[in-house]
């Protein structure tokens, strides 16, 4: 084992540890922490993870990042790169007035350049309270050859809303209201009338954020999934954009989520993205313009995987992906032969772990996979494997030891490589507001 250092730490003891809270500084610190995403963009190491008002998968939820230029030693101070709209910021798993980000994933292109993948959720539970989504509201709509986002008033009429703000009643004639995005705010003419992401009146704010009130026309409350993007390393961030009416099917139903960790870019410049619904299995997508556009196969939108899952490439370019179990045991897997267009469920791979969330890379010709390894989750480790070649595909990973991260809790995980003889691995070692980094020598860890 090598550098080990805190990225991310909380600093309410209701939710951490309160002696582990005296660790939160300005640099790391914040009130609750959650799902790490970690990718290395021409040497810069980014670390994002979810920055929460609360230890719950709803609240106020910011997308933050740290930088290291420097293989992990040193990181530069938490930077907020998406901030939801909101009317409460309450320090309390009760409070849901607030739109919020979740679940980062992260990818770099051939050009250096570093895309991020979120889910965005309006004012509500997300998939904790499904009573609370709109089920029966169409969230998009062709016009004019796009397909456009639908806000709602609140007899059920829908509106239009124009890649410049503009809103269309549903005769498709223009009305004086405008939205301002990717924020959410509604004006009619010069006056503001509030954010189409949230409910009702402005309530408490204990994060010192900028809070605001519902609008009269709402969008519907599903998962949308945003993208952001940064040309400098991470220095600095575009607004978050949304995405989903170029990759969402009606089957998907209200969620079609970003599975949280990194993309995989491959040889011919291609970003795929894993995504996953609850109804059907994964999905993935996958853009050949650096996230200009996004594309989704149509004849075969699912992937016959569990949740949450991750991918490499083999050495053929068969690209492999490792999903989440239902219950302890061996991980489920699916393959595809054809860049991400098409997936084959195969055998699930001899690699044990709870119902979790993993990582999985390739570097030196090995695969790494960080994981719980207990029966719950804890005891975390980077099993380490090779694939293997049947009948001419690289169906199967020999997994032949593991390494140890720690002992004791141990959730979600990303990892990433460093050099040619490092790899880093950030990961939840508490339930909820202490992330931790590690580094290790590939070419030790594999003797």
């Amino acid at each position: 084992m090598g550098n080990k250092s805190l990225i991310f730490c909380g600093n309410s003891p209701e939710f951490l540890d309160e002696k582990l809270t005296k660790e939160s500084t300005a640099a790391n610190g914040g009130t609750a922490f959650r799902i790490p995403s970690l990718i290395n963009a021409n040497g810069t190491l980014i670390a994002a993870a979810d920055k929460a008002s609360c230890g719950a998968d709803w609240g106020y939820i910011e997308l933050a990042v740290r930088r290291s230029e420097d293989g992990g030693k040193t990181w530069s101070d938490i930077e907020s790169v998406a901030v939801p709209p909101a009317r409460e910021t309450r320090k309390s798993a009760e409070c849901y007035a607030s739109a919020f980000y979740i679940d980062p994933c992260m990818a770099v292109t051939k050009e250096g350049e570093i895309i991020m993948l979120a889910d965005f959720w309006p004012e509500c539970m997300g998939i904790h309270k499904s009573k609370l989504l709109d089920k029966k509201k169409i969230a998009y709509a062709m016009h004019d050859g796009k397909m456009l986002p639908l806000i709602y008033d609140r007899n059920n009429n829908f509106y239009y809303v124009l890649p410049n703000g503009e809103v269309l009643d549903s005769k498709k004639e223009l009305t004086n209201y405008t939205v301002k995005a990717p924020l959410g705010s509604l004006y009619r003419n010069n006056e503001y009338l509030g954010n189409i992401y949230l409910n009702g009146a402005m309530g408490k704010n204990e994060e010192s954020a900028k809070t605001t009130f519902g609008a009269p026309l709402k969008t519907p409350k599903r998962c949308y999934v945003f993208m952001l993007k940064s040309t400098d390393g991470g220095k600095t961030w575009s607004e978050p954009k949304d995405i989903t009416n170029m990759i969402l099917e009606k089957t998907d139903g209200t969620f079609l989520g970003v599975a949280p960790g990194t993309g995989l870019t491959l040889e011919d410049g291609k970003i795929v993205m894993p995504l996953y619904t609850l109804k059907n299995g994964s999905v993935s997508v996958f853009t050949t313009d650096g996230g200009e556009t996004w594309h989704r196969m149509r004849r075969n939108p699912y992937a016959q995987n569990i949740g949450e899952w991750q991918m490499i490439a083999a050495p053929n370019g068969t690209i492999i992906g490792l999903g989440r179990q239902k219950i302890f045991g061996k991980t489920p897997v699916c393959i595809s032969d054809n860049s991400a267009k098409s997936w084959i469920k195969c055998k699930k791979t001899a690699l044990s772990a709870p119902q979790c969330q993993k990582s999985v890379i390739t570097a030196g010709g090995y695969v790494f996979c960080s994981h719980p390894s207990g029966k719950e989750r804890e005891n975390g480790v980077i099993s380490i494997g090779k694939p293997r070649m049947i009948k001419g595909s690289y169906e199967h990973i020999d997994w032949f030891k593991d390494i140890e991260i720690n002992k004791g809790f141990f959730a979600y995980s990303c990892l990433a490589q460093i050099d040619d003889d490092t790899i880093g691995v950030l990961y939840e070692s508490q339930p909820s507001s202490y992330i931790e980094f590690q580094t290790f020598k590939i070419s030790e860890i594999t003797k």
